[in-house]
């Protein structure tokens, strides 16, 4: 039996509360791209989870974001956050 699992890949962002919601939209609309989880304690934290082989193209969709609305990229990591 073949191990099927993709390797996993996150970032995470703080982003002002309004812009949470068209970040988790925005992103939800690049179907498959990633997940967007906003994290619990009201600091703007939100992580998305993509595989190591989409990084690159969530790194581009993050850099015509950041364009589009005021987002910190707070660190990249792989594996289980």
């Amino acid at each position: 039996m073949s191990d099927t699992t993709c390797p996993e890949a996150w970032v995470l962002l703080r982003v002002d509360k309004p812009g949470i919601y068209f970040l988790r939209y925005t992103m939800e609309a690049y179907e498959g791209l990633c997940i967007p989880t906003t994290l619990p304690g009201g600091e703007g934290l939100v992580r998305l989870t993509t595989s190591l082989a989409l990084r690159p193209e969530l790194e581009a969709a993050l850099e015509g974001l950041g364009r589009e609305m005021p987002l910190e990229i707070i660190g990249w990591g792989e594996g289980l956050p």
